[in-house]
């Protein structure tokens, strides 16, 4: 499978929709979440990536229709490459 060059801010290379920045948990829920003894669900549309992931793997973007997902470069670190994605 070739890899997809993506940048922030373009479509869906599936299905051309538009990919959407997916909420950060709290501080809280993220602690809540990773509670070994009484954990709670993250919703399907939250980025679970830690803290550390997110600033060295950047923000997880979702798409409206088909729930495919890619990761870019915060703003920040707008001199970096963008976002690379599995799909052909």
């Amino acid at each position: 499978m070739k890899a997809i060059e993506l940048k922030r801010g373009d479509a869906c290379p599936n299905c051309g929709g538009a990919l959407k920045p997916a909420r950060v948990p709290t501080a809280e829920e993220y602690r809540r979440a990773f509670d070994k003894e009484n954990p709670i669900a993250l919703p399907p549309s939250v980025d679970a990536a830690s803290p550390d992931q997110r600033a060295e793997l950047g923000e997880l973007f979702i798409c409206e229709h088909n729930d495919y997902r890619a990761r870019f470069a915060s703003e920040k670190k707008a001199d970096q490459p963008g976002g690379t994605s599995p799909a052909a």
